[in-house]
């Protein structure tokens, strides 16, 4: 048996009373984990941050944020996981069957009426967890990511086989490239999960704008991407990054309180024919040279992974006792025994001193001739 299906469903139970919440943790059993809301508007926020709650029980009238306030947030998401989450309402003894009608309108998936049984609670759970399941199932098998719309990872790196294949075969010209939204973990923390999906959304959107035909793009984590160039050198890439860079490097998003301004890094590489590499080779290389566009202090944000990092030697040092002892042996008629960039450094020193005695015995000559 796999990991996957010995992992309990999450349940998240919704209600501004304690007892019911109790009650219904009790009659889900060791079966479940089961998360506890106080009301709507905890039980929206519990839901943004954890995105494994499988199915949702929620009761109608409750402070803060009410039942039918919590179903139409989640059903009006940008999350689509959690847009199509199921949500089971629990309806009270006065709820009239117009009242029940309306929570079906709004877009429940079911509802059990107080005071429910456990059988109803259990039953319900079972089958919804189970059905949200296959739900997500379904979806990773689709070999698309969900926000984007792009390839997943494995669909990726199985259409990059083969296509990096077919161009080593053919002695064609094929480029990896591997870019990162810039300082995606800052904005997420600052301005909350649903700016940033859009972000991730938005740049999927723009990634596909500038794509060709052949060219194949992925989701790869949380703000990386991957686009494999078929019949594109690497000089050719760059410019083909420079277009997606440019399309993404121009939006703003308003967030009401500020705008955010979204920038991407860009790694890069080419497998020599030469030297053919495999497919996850080639993704390291991406991913490497990506890391180096990362770490630049300054400049543009694009690196390849066959630059050439320009090496800059480390500027001598000299104490002060280095000098001196260096002065002693010139003293000594030892000059020979001090090192030439020490024995250089003493005459940059001496210097101003030549200088002064030069000047000196000129002025005396002066004096001599005149005289």
């Amino acid at each position: 048996m796999n990991e996957e299906t010995t992992e309990k469903p999450q349940i998240l139970v919704v209600d501004d009373s304690k007892v019911i919440r109790r009650a219904a943790v009790k009659m889900l059993g060791d079966g479940y984990q089961v998360h506890e809301a106080v009301d709507g508007m905890d039980g929206w926020q519990q839901l943004q941050r954890n995105d494994a709650i499988s199915v949702v029980f929620s009761d109608m009238q409750m402070p803060e944020m009410n039942g039918m306030e919590l179903l139409a947030n989640i059903r009006n998401s940008d999350d689509e996981r959690l847009a199509g989450i199921p949500v089971i309402m629990v309806t009270g003894v006065g709820d009239t069957e117009e009242a029940k009608l309306r929570v079906f309108d709004a877009g429940a998936t079911d509802f059990i009426s107080k005071p429910f049984e456990s059988i109803d609670l259990l039953s319900r759970a079972k089958s919804y967890a189970r059905l949200n399941r296959k739900v997500v199932e379904l979806e990773k098998k689709s070999g698309h990511d969900k926000l984007t719309g792009l390839f997943s990872v494995a669909s990726f790196e199985e259409q990059g086989e083969k296509a990096l294949s077919f161009a080593l075969r053919h002695k064609l010209e094929i480029t990896s490239v591997y870019l990162e939204i810039e300082d995606f973990q800052d904005i997420y923390l600052a301005h909350g999960k649903n700016v940033a999906q859009q972000i991730i959304i938005t740049v999927g959107k723009r990634l596909k704008e500038v794509m060709r035909t052949e060219d194949i793009a992925a989701r790869l984590g949380v703000a990386k991407f991957a686009v494999l160039l078929p019949l594109t050198s690497e000089a050719n890439a760059r410019t083909v990054i420079s277009r997606i860079r440019q399309n993404v490097n121009k939006l703003v998003f308003n967030t009401g309180r500020e705008k955010i301004r979204v920038s991407l890094a860009a790694g890069y590489t080419a497998p020599s024919m030469d030297e053919p590499l495999d497919f996850a080779d080639i993704m390291e290389q991406a991913d490497t040279a990506l890391q180096k566009a990362i770490k630049r202090a300054s400049g543009e944000k694009i690196a390849s992974f066959h630059d050439k990092e320009q090496v800059v030697a480390a500027e001598p040092t000299f104490t002060d006792d280095d000098i001196r002892n260096a002065f002693q042996h010139v003293i000594d008629g030892a000059y020979y025994q001090v090192p030439d960039l020490i024995l250089n450094a003493l005459a940059d020193r001496l210097k101003p001193f030549l200088d002064y005695v030069a000047s000196r015995s000129d002025t005396g000559r002066t004096g001599t001739d005149n005289s």
